[in-house]
């Protein structure tokens, strides 16, 4: 039976669907149907007599291409197996096969790559990962894929994005050389080479290149906005004709970070002149409210392409600017809400909480733990669950109780040649010395006893580590409130590292368990941070974030014991059906919710800044459009009017500043909802503060 497309299609997307250019730019805008007009594209060109071999669908998901094709085949018959479709490595595996010399190569997964460069590594360099001031493999093997995938030489990439170690990279260069060597040797390949090693092929054999642009007459992208260079060099090679069908949405491109590149869909009607630019804004999804608001957000007006959203649903409340004092009181806000959503019928898990950096969420998670309501974090981890926070959590354990061996074996494992056994060996040393002598533990660590004790390739981590337990267990019971007047410096991470520059060890002093905090990360654990992850920097905005919250506590045992009962009461709660989600911006592209809460619109928090610094918040602008257009009927936009800190005479309230994206929007797009309960304290600062500490790196 004849599929009735313009029946079954809106003007825009049927226009989209039975084009008759040979290039073809669609740009989707939020909830307009974008998985629709790829499936209803295929199911026409089926009908149009284009064999099924003809067709090429890459998406970024297999999940993705699964369900596109299985929709084809329900409207057309068509078996999805009889076509190309899935992930851009999927398909050039499946292709290299045919082609390349060797075509029974083993793919490796990530863990077997590291484990292979680790050996390429240690061949070369055997004392590379016992050396601080160098990455660890995991660090190596982004920077690696990174270049690659970006079709950047692996110096531009450290240059740019790890200054710090520019140094190395002749023997970067040296350990890639030898990867590539050994992969060679055992006829393996990592993900990247899938994409490289078919991109190589189609440009060294120009006839394998033509046979594809033969074969492939409909090349279908899916979120071309996220393609990377690498990836579109693939596509522009086999569809030499121009013969692509591109989806996407400018105003919805967030992986530049991962190696998307904005300019492949903005300049795309410059390297096609023949494209045709169709815009689908027809949304689906979201009330015209909150589609004004949505196209108020001038992320549009930065590039080429403008679209307006136009909603099918009716109309309902405005978004919600809600004005709070600070992060308890948006908790507290947020969890009443919550309840009031409920007692309208909204289910649980019709409910999110988004925000721009993890750490966010950390009050939060708190009050819905508090207030027995469930609530599930999108593919991370409950904030106090992360393995740097728990390591944070460890030092302040140890250095109050000399007996938690957990907390020890946590602090120096991450120390080459100590494990667990050495750990516990190492601390048994000291308790045992400390009885013997009568002395605390912490003035041993550095003793004649103890140092032999310790793997000599560890003795350049031990130094700075005895010292930090030493200030910090010297500052555990009672902080310091005496008369010096308080410095405040730009923000509190550089009013901590004032402690520490002015005065001799034996005056360390913290005013609060956060400056404790900013002082572990301003040392050792800081380097281990940018050595071992390469998503350091968030994990450095989670820590200080920790560091913010814990400012409020004048007791650090009974900050451990709110966390410890925290953890205990939530255990159990991922497993309700039904329960809030919380979640990153990131991890909440391409989902939708009946009502979303945005955390921390506060200038420093999003736009995060870092991103104001480097002079670049447009990405930060377009996170924001993702985070509105994710909402269907209630929108709450979430602002602290001050952060708290714990001074010397009481909590301090320090003003904060509103988001710009809510103040670019026009007044008449939102309603007001302002219970903030401003502290005449705050206007005598006279200066706004991030609400996070944000260090000099």
């Amino acid at each position: 039976m004849a599929i009735a497309f313009q029946r079954e299609l809106n003007e825009e997307q049927y226009a989209a669907v039975i084009s008759q250019h040979p290039t073809n730019l669609i740009l989707a805008g939020a909830g307009t149907g974008k998985t629709r007009t790829l499936t209803y594209r295929v199911a026409w060109l089926l009908e149009n007599g284009i064999s099924p071999d003809n067709i090429l669908l890459l998406t970024f998901t297999n999940k993705a291409a699964k369900e596109m094709l299985q929709r084809v085949e329900v409207l057309t018959g068509v078996s999805s197996q009889s076509f190309y479709g899935g992930t851009f490595h999927h398909i050039c595996q499946r292709l290299l096969r045919r082609h390349i010399e060797n075509p029974n190569f083993a793919i490796l997964d990530e863990n077997d790559a590291l484990a292979l460069l680790g050996n390429a590594i240690n061949g070369l360099a055997p004392d590379f990962a016992k050396n601080k001031n160098y990455p660890t493999v995991h660090i190596l093997y982004e920077i690696m894929s990174f270049a690659r995938n970006t079709m950047r030489s692996l110096g531009n990439v450290v240059e740019e994005k790890y200054p710090y170690w520019a140094e190395h990279v002749g023997m970067f260069k040296g350990f890639t050389g030898r990867y590539e060597a050994l992969k060679a040797e055992q006829n393996v390949m990592d993900y990247d080479d899938l994409l490289c090693r078919f991109v190589r092929l189609l440009q060294d054999r120009t006839e394998i290149a033509q046979h594809y642009n033969q074969q492939f007459r409909h090349i279908l992208v899916d979120e071309y906005q996220d393609t990377n260079p690498i990836q579109v060099k693939m596509v522009d090679l086999m569809a030499r004709d121009g013969q692509i069908f591109a989806v996407g949405d400018d105003a919805q491109c967030i992986y530049t970070w991962r190696g998307a590149n904005i300019r492949s869909i903005l300049e795309f009607p410059k390297k096609y002149p023949q494209t045709q630019v169709t815009k689908i804004q027809v949304n689906y999804r979201s009330t015209p409210e909150i589609l004004d608001f949505a196209n108020g957000i001038p992320v549009a007006e930065k590039f080429e392409y403008r679209k307006v959203l136009r909603s099918t649903k009716n109309s309902h409340r405005k978004p919600f600017f809600v004005s709070l004092t600070d992060a308890r009181h948006q908790a507290n806000f947020i969890v009443k809400r919550i309840t009031g959503l409920m007692g309208e019928g909204y289910g649980l898990s019709e409910i999110a909480i988004l925000y721009r950096a993890h750490y966010q969420s950390m009050e939060l998670q708190m009050e819905l733990t508090r207030n027995h309501i469930p609530y599930t974090i999108t593919s991370g981890i409950r904030f106090f669950e992360q393995a740097h926070i728990k390591d944070i959590l460890a030092f302040l354990r140890f250095v109050i109780n000399p007996r938690d061996s957990r907390a020890f074996v946590r602090i120096v494992c991450r120390f080459p040649k100590i494990g667990e056994r050495t750990a516990e060996r190492i601390l048994l040393s000291l308790q045992q010395l400390a009885e013997k002598n009568g002395e605390d533990l912490f003035s041993l660590l550095e003793a004649e006893e103890i140092i032999p004790k310790i793997p000599t390739v560890a003795l350049e981590y031990w130094w700075p580590l005895a010292r930090l337990l030493r200030h910090l267990h010297r500052s555990s019971f009672s902080f310091f409130h005496g008369t010096r007047e308080v410095f405040y410096g730009e923000d509190l991470f550089t009013y901590a590292r004032h402690i520490t520059e002015e005065q001799s060890e034996e005056k360390i002093s913290f005013e609060h368990i956060g400056e404790m905090i900013f002082f572990i990360l301003d040392g050792e654990y800081g380097d281990y941070l940018k050595r071992t992850f390469s998503n350091w920097q968030a994990r450095w905005d989670d820590v200080e974030g920790f560091g913010n919250f814990c400012s409020k506590f004048e007791d650090l045992s009974d900050l451990i014991q709110r966390v410890t009962l925290l953890q205990s009461e939530s255990n159990g709660e991922e497993n309700h059906v039904e329960s809030v989600r919380l979640s990153t911006v990131h991890q909440a592209k391409g989902l939708e919710f009946g009502a979303v809460f945005i955390l921390a619109l506060n200038e420093n928090s999003f736009p995060l800044k870092r991103a104001i610094e480097e002079g670049d918040v447009n990405e930060e602008r377009r996170l924001f459009y993702v985070a509105v257009t994710r909402a269907k009927k209630e929108l709450y936009l979430c602002v602290a009017s001050q952060a708290v800190y714990d001074g010397k005479n009481g909590n301090i309230p320090i003003p904060l500043q509103c988001s710009r994206f809510i103040r670019e929007v026009g007044k008449e797009c939102f309603e007001v909802l302002n219970f903030s309960e401003r502290n005449k304290q705050s206007a005598l600062l006279g200066r706004r503060w991030s609400g996070r500490p944000d260090s000099n790196r």
